[in-house]
């Protein structure tokens, strides 16, 4: 079959608090079929803005998990609710292909985060997702968590790895060594780059195995099409006066996705020379890709011979 849509999971309590951060931790059967999205719905009502720009901006952390395998996994360092421009968690989505629907509203947020996934889920499989908030700047009522499924098609599945972290010392060119995780016949897209404040500090960053040239910020976002003019980032305004999604070239949030080109692995990392203005710590998020196949979902195939009860049928076939 071809594109479907299943919501796979939903609940009133698992959004962001007004009191204090909130983690949660959700599961659940889900059908086989190929995944080619994951969405994950927060919606609700809220008496005044609860983020100064994208409800996505309140997400710390998120993990998801399908039969014991890390699909994504990320934590925004500068996750907080007064970010007014696009937030770190929504800039890797769409780098990594995916996409924000939200409503351009203060108080009825609707928001749907769309992560690229591509994977192949065999039958008798489960979902597993951990979220964490930071404090949200108000109280959310009448509110839903779901969990969506499109099903369709997909040559290669999408993963984000976890973080590495390194300390960088002020003006001075830092080695890492970025952790890529073992699978079979996958290759680096990326490495995502985002220091502990939200400001840009970082001056430049060596690739290795792209040469022996530095990128500045600018030119890091440039090669991974932020450039202005380009693609840029949209991010939506939570503010009732602004109701279309804004546009910017990620300048001034501290992150920055520096392309690979589907670098073939063979020793399980890769390193960096990072040059930081301020002496922080930064992350280095691996986003690889896998080849996949199949497509859509996997439904059953009625095969009774005629229209019968199930006590009916069964007697047929013992008789």
């Amino acid at each position: 079959m071809g594109v479907s849509y299943l919501k796979v999971y939903q609940d009133a309590v698992s959004l962001p608090s007004e009191t204090a951060g909130a983690s949660y931790d959700v599961s659940n059967p889900v059908q086989a079929g190929l995944l080619e999205m994951v969405g994950i719905t927060l919606k609700g009502t809220t008496a005044a803005q609860p983020t100064a720009a994208s409800t996505t901006g309140l997400i710390k952390n998120l993990r998801i998990i399908y039969n014991g395998d890390q699909l994504f996994s990320y934590t925004n360092l500068a996750a907080v609710n007064t970010v007014a421009t696009l937030d770190r968690f929504s800039a890797l989505v769409q780098d990594i292909g995916g996409f924000i629907s939200e409503a351009g509203s203060a108080t009825a947020n609707d928001t749907t985060i769309w992560i690229p996934a591509g994977i192949m889920l065999p039958g008798n499989s489960r979902m597993e997702i951990h979220i964490e908030y930071v404090t949200s700047a108000a109280a959310w009522s009448n509110s839903k968590f779901e969990v969506w499924h499109k099903m369709g098609k997909s040559s290669s599945a999408t993963v984000v790895g976890n973080q590495t972290s390194s300390t960088m010392v002020a003006d001075a060119q830092v080695q890492v060594t970025v952790k890529i995780p073992t699978f079979k016949n996958a290759t680096v897209s990326g490495i995502q780059i985002q220091s502990t404040t939200a400001g840009d500090d970082m001056k430049e960053v060596i690739a290795k195995p792209l040469g022996d040239f530095a990128f500045s910020t600018t030119m890091a976002r440039g090669l991974a099409g932020r450039a202005a003019g380009r693609d840029p980032y949209e991010f939506m305004d939570a503010g009732a006066s602004a109701t279309s999604p804004q546009l910017t070239d990620g300048a001034g949030t501290g992150q920055v996705f520096l392309p690979l080109y589907d670098l073939a692995n063979v020793d399980g990392s890769v390193t960096l020379l990072v040059t930081a203005a301020t002496s922080e710590t930064y992350t280095f998020t691996p986003i690889l890709r896998l080849p996949t196949g199949g497509s859509g979902q996997s439904r059953p195939v009625q095969t009774a011979s005629q229209a019968t009860g199930g006590a009916q049928a069964i007697l047929d076939r013992v008789e």
